[in-house]
């Protein structure tokens, strides 16, 4: 079974430290309602929330990148 929240901290990790695009916080949260959601901070206060219900690791990373561009 993946460990989808670590792989998003990590997935936070080199955003935060790998990139330009002001990322403060990346985290991975399931709703009451079996939702899967990353929710990305950035420094500049803005909120970016990525639906990952039912993804792989990689899907999610796939996701994430897709949101950002």
């Amino acid at each position: 079974m993946e460990n989808k929240a670590a792989f998003v901290d990590a997935l936070g990790y080199a955003l935060r430290n790998y990139t330009r695009l002001g990322v403060g916080t990346v985290t991975y949260n399931k709703t009451p309602d079996d939702r899967e959601l990353v929710e990305i901070l950035f420094l500049n206060g803005g909120i970016l929330r990525v639906e990952v219900t039912a993804d792989s690791c990689i899907a999610i990373m796939h996701d994430i990148y897709k949101a950002l561009m």
